[in-house]
């Protein structure tokens, strides 16, 4: 238990450390966890990412040259 002094009187401070631990004052806080809207959004984004990729793959054959690909793609003849 922490040792903070409340009163000065040393049965009452252990009183009232108790009374806190009691009502869980020094109880570890839960971690924030993601809400059910970004992690639908996260997978949303990831599976627009595997499609993309798929994309990528089945018209180029590669993933690694698909950005140069697209370059050249997206240059005037």
């Amino acid at each position: 238990m922490n040792t903070n002094v409340y009163t000065g009187i040393a049965n009452d401070d252990r009183r009232i450390e108790a009374e806190l631990q009691a009502m869980g004052a020094y109880d570890q806080a839960q971690a924030d966890e993601p809400s059910m809207l970004s992690k639908a959004l996260l997978a949303v984004e990831d599976f627009i990412t595997w499609m993309r990729w798929k994309g990528e793959v089945g018209v180029y054959g590669c993933r690694v040259g698909a950005v140069y690909a697209r370059c050249l793609e997206s240059r005037p003849a």
